[in-house]
């Protein structure tokens, strides 16, 4: 499980900053210094292992009573191509020689 619990830690993680971000208004509602729990709700191998993965971090935690926020990650929009205006040439352009 760790390496796809990795993978897809890695991928809720950078999808939540992208959220966070242009939702500034919902990242405002996390408390300062609170630890972020990402949980999902058809996934309770992943969640199991998140949280096992949070109580070990809140044993060495040098912040006594952090606030611990849990979020529910609905589902991800399909991944799209942020390429725009693309060419296909049979015959490599001056510009690349």
């Amino acid at each position: 499980m760790t390496g796809l619990f990795e993978e897809k830690y890695d991928e809720l993680l950078t999808e939540f900053n992208y959220y966070v971000t242009e939702h500034p208004e919902f990242a405002e509602r996390i408390p300062h210094d609170a630890l972020v729990v990402l949980l999902d709700k058809h996934d309770p191998a992943f969640n199991q292992e998140n949280l096992l993965r949070v109580k070990q971090y809140l044993q060495h935690d040098d912040f006594s009573g952090r606030a611990i926020v849990y979020l529910q990650v609905g589902r991800l929009a399909p991944v799209r191509s942020r390429l725009r205006n693309l060419r296909l040439m049979v015959r490599e352009p001056r510009y690349a020689v």
